[in-house]
């Protein structure tokens, strides 16, 4: 569980920073991240682990995400809703006054381009390689390394700009769930 909030955090803070990365992966990416977009994903991870669904964003650091097993994820900048429906709970964290960003975080890293890809390096970091995979400018695979664990992201059918309903980001389980409020909180 710990790998795939992580991945959210590249998704959740994507506040623009101002970072020494490459050019033309720092215009797709305020491109793809200072709008909205939309896309059919596919994940696998090295120890077996595999599903599929769909992800809402919208600039500046909203997300809905569906998995294919009815998981949520979403956020509307001020909560974040995590929801399981085989287990009945959805956990309601405060995540207002978060900080960061993708571009800072990537910043942490050495970037080399190889042709279409962007391989991020860094033994320090939890992912101590992240390839970012592009077809004519547009997200179509995120592989992440952690040691030996590897998470394997796949998008289709991208779209940028689509117009997204906003109730989407304001997330509201079934009547019957176990809400739990700001788990993370001491």
């Amino acid at each position: 569980m710990r790998f795939r909030l992580i991945f959210l955090n590249l998704w959740l803070y994507s506040l623009w920073a101002e970072t020494p990365l490459p050019e033309k992966l720092k215009e797709i990416l305020a491109r793809s991240l200072q709008s909205s977009f939309t896309a059919n994903f596919n994940l696998t991870a090295s120890d077996g682990y595999t599903t599929s669904g769909k992800i809402y964003y919208q600039y500046p650091n909203k997300l809905h995400i569906r998995t294919s097993d009815g998981r949520i994820v979403a956020t509307n900048g001020v909560y974040l809703w995590l929801y399981n429906p085989s287990t009945g709970v959805c956990a309601k964290q405060e995540v207002s006054g978060s900080s960061g960003g993708l571009l800072s975080l990537l910043n942490q890293y050495e970037i080399q381009e190889r042709g279409s890809s962007y391989v991020l390096h860094n033994a320090q970091a939890y992912f101590e390689e992240i390839i970012i995979t592009l077809n004519n400018q547009v997200l179509t695979s995120l592989k992440m390394r952690h040691r030996e664990h590897i998470l394997h992201f796949t998008f289709s059918q991208v779209e940028l700009g689509s117009g997204i309903k906003a109730s989407l980001f304001n997330y509201k389980p079934p009547a019957h769930v176990q809400v739990i409020e700001n788990p993370l909180k001491p």
